[in-house]
């Protein structure tokens, strides 16, 4: 491990500090003093408290967002619980998580707003309007026969429909799963082959840059692959998965045993089309994806028909929804990994957990109330689309954005004014590319309500901090979050009590007991770089993999540092409680010993010095870095692979990125090796992937990839023979235990 000084000239600076007067979690933090006897004085000593005392915590957050429950529970937290197998929290609540989302919005106010790249299309539901069509669709797969256990699932955009399915899902206690419709059918089928859903809702089509594209053809295959799938496992997965239901219990697979019988083998019996209902001039061509289609152990039906299928009696309230009471450990949705190096794992949440980390996450650290209006920008296939159901515990209203971010270039800032976004959730990824447009929205600075600027899915340079106060023409709470699909909720993040500074994540979230760890297991000091785990268990913890072996669990999250959960991302506390992100620990370079991670060249290459018309760094589209192997395996040498544009001068910018990242860094961080390349491998949710590359060049065979996974494999070709070449070259250039003096020559 290593200590790092602030490379940016901002890095730690305060860019916002928080406005006069208590917060809520300064009031929750003055209510554990009364409650417990304390004498709390900071968000630290709060903080400290939370992990020590995680059965009196976490029940004063239950307190805190008002759980809805049948059953109180026995026992928050059995006494020195292990980390894994994940222990049983609340045992003996029963509750349910649709009905907790619903409780808390009146009638009358905006539950949802959904909106694309046409203005013209945007439309609002109410609390009570939402709560009737959920009522609907709950008597709806009722009617169904779906019951606690089933697995449903979904293929849809970001719509109403595809949030009032999930609640009605979760009424019922089936297991809710989503894949985005730009996945393609092999990656979707990776997914739901796993998950054996009996009902799947689609689009019929899907609107992205002014354009409408079929889904149809898309759905179809995805039918076709789970329907043959049936035929060929059915019998045998059937029997397999009674044979584990029945089979003696293992105490290395709690709480999962218990809930074994619900992972029984099921069909698909229904399909729900979801259709397009916007104002595209080239929406009257679509088809329906209902009218003639003919199976015959599968039903094809429309939203509206579906939401029809069982109507309320003349004397029945038609929004009176019967929740099942459900275990707090009951699972609620399963979430897949990008999978790019194996089959995608299927990480099963639940549904308690979710309950009070959403609670704690909006709440109390992003402060919501009924007066905001909540954006994150998503897919249904990326984890985010989960975490901002949770923001309807405050009864405020949310946002559902489907198309573009970018088409045109400030489409989501124009929908932010016209709808009073107050929390606009985006990534570092949209804002780095808007500064790159230099866009700043001065038009709308007298209509934007924004407040807070969320962002999540890779580390926010220093630099674009000070980015967002200008696109919004005021200082601006920039919260940078942190956690991932493995907890589907987060680490650390932003903190409305506590100051913004550039660079770095406000603090680390209440409840989990975060640390820094080197190699050997040891915590690591201030600013000094290592590994993110949690040392203690939290609600969220994944119950396992649904269908997969509970050996594959604990090897991706236990056994790095036994008994704590490695998370994989290199991060660094700073100086001021909070924390650096650095990138993913499978990342990590580490030439001649000193170790970094990848994030730490991109920061480079988008700093506003590179970005600027005037370098030749500007004809930059995209860049990937990873590490080759010396011949002997006992070193390694960065690599670096950029994608230009056409009228790019190749040589300029080899000199320029070596001599930045130098300036900028250090000359053990320039690259042995930078490489032009036609495109650099995204998952399906469009980020780069390291990993992939960096076995293919170091020789491994593409059997070892899984292409499925990527949005676009076909790239990964050139990385092959790309490899090949610079194995040679560095044979020749390199004796064992040895890295060159200077970078290698040639393109």
């Amino acid at each position: 491990m290593k200590e790092r000084g602030n490379d940016s000239m901002i890095q730690g600076q305060v860019m916002w500090t928080p406005p006069a007067g208590k917060t809520r979690l300064d009031e929750f933090r003055e209510r554990m003093n009364k409650q417990h006897d304390l004498h709390l004085e900071t968000y630290e000593d709060l903080h400290k408290w939370s992990v020590q005392a995680l059965p009196s915590f976490w029940q004063a957050i239950w307190d805190e967002i008002g759980v809805v429950a049948s059953e109180p529970a026995s026992e928050v937290l059995p006494e020195n619980p292990e980390m894994f197998p994940p222990v049983e929290w609340f045992f003996g609540a029963r509750l349910n998580f649709a009905e907790n989302i619903l409780h808390h919005g009146r009638d009358q106010d905006t539950a949802l707003i959904s909106c694309t790249e046409r203005a013209e299309d945007t439309n609002r539901i109410t609390y009570k309007q939402l709560r009737r069509q959920v009522a609907d669709a709950v008597r709806a797969l009722r009617k169904w026969g779906i019951q606690q256990g089933d697995t449903i699932a979904s293929y849809s955009s970001n719509g109403i429909e595809n949030l009032v399915a999930f609640l009605a899902s979760s009424a019922i206690g089936a297991i809710w799963t989503s894949v985005a419709p730009d996945f393609g059918t092999a990656g979707v089928l990776e997914r739901l082959q796993t998950v054996r859903p009996r009902v799947l809702f689609s689009v019929n089509a899907v609107l992205y840059n002014g354009k409408l594209h079929d889904h149809l053809s898309k759905l179809d295959s995805t039918i076709d692959g789970l329907l043959a799938a049936q035929d060929s496992t059915g019998a045998d997965a059937g029997a397999d998965a009674n044979a584990n239901a029945n089979a003696d219990p293992d105490p290395d697979v709690e709480p999962q045993r218990k809930r074994a019988r619900m992972e029984l083998h099921h069909n698909l019996e229904h399909v729900v089309v979801i259709p397009y209902q916007g104002s595209h001039p080239d929406a009257a061509q679509l088809k329906d994806g209902v009218a003639g289609y003919t199976h015959s152990s599968v039903s094809r039906t429309s939203w509206s028909d579906f939401l029809a299928t069982d109507p309320p009696s003349d004397n029945e309230d038609a929004s009176h929804i019967q929740y099942a009471q459900l275990d707090f450990n009951q699972p609620l949705w399963i979430l897949f990994s990008s999978g790019t190096t194996g089959k995608p794992k299927a990480i099963t949440h639940r549904a308690g957990g979710m309950l009070l980390q959403f609670g704690k996450e909006h709440l109390l650290h992003g402060g919501l109330t009924r007066e905001d209006v909540f954006f994150q920008h998503t897919t249904t296939g990326w984890m985010m689309w989960n975490w901002l159901v949770g923001a309807l515990l405050s009864g405020c209203p949310v946002m559902l954005y489907d198309g573009s971010p970018a088409y045109p270039t400030g489409v989501l800032w124009e929908r932010a004014a016209e709808l009073g976004i107050t929390v606009f959730g985006t990534s570092a990824a949209y804002l780095g590319m808007m500064e790159r447009r230099e866009y700043y929205a001065e038009h709308l600075h007298d209509k934007l309500r924004v407040r807070a600027i969320l962002s999540t899915g890779s580390p926010l340079r220093a630099e674009l901090y000070q980015y967002a106060e200008k696109l919004v023409g005021k200082p601006v709470q920039v919260g940078s979050i942190t956690g991932g699909t493995d907890l589907c909720s987060l680490f650390a993040s932003n903190n409305v009590a506590l100051p913004v500074r550039a660079g770095e994540l406000q603090c680390i979230c209440l409840g989990m007991d975060v640390d820094v760890f080197d190699d050997q297991g040891n915590s690591c000091p201030d600013m000094v770089e290592g590994n993110l785990v949690c040392k203690k268990p939290f609600p969220a913890q994944p119950l396992g993999f649904y269908r997969q072996s509970n050996e594959r669990y604990r090897d991706s999250y236990y056994t790095q540092y036994p008994g704590v959960w490695y998370h994989g991302d290199l991060v660094m506390r700073s100086k001021h409680h909070g924390l650096i992100m650095l990138g993913r620990s499978d990342g990590i370079l580490n030439p001649n010993g000193i170790r970094f991670g990848s994030a730490e060249i991109y920061e480079v290459l988008e700093s506003s010095e590179a970005t600027s018309a005037t370098s030749p760094l500007s004809h930059i589209t995209d860049s990937l870095v990873v590490a080759l192997k010396t011949p002997a395996k006992d070193d390694e040498v960065v690599v670096l692979f950029l994608v230009t544009t056409q009228d790019a001068d190749w040589d300029a910018i080899q000199t320029e990125v070596r001599r930045l990242i130098r300036a900028q860094r250090s000359a053990r961080h320039v690259p042995t090796y930078i490489r032009k390349v036609n495109g650099v491998p995204k998952t399906l949710n469009g980020k780069r992937v390291e990993v992939p590359v960096k076995k293919l060049i170091n020789g491994a065979p593409m059997s070892t990839i899984n292409q499925s996974t990527l949005l676009n494999s076909e790239v990964l070709d050139e990385y092959m023979k790309i490899g090949e070449d610079l194995r040679k070259d560095l044979a020749t250039k390199i004796s064992p235990g040895t890295i060159p003096s200077k970078p290698a020559s040639g393109v």
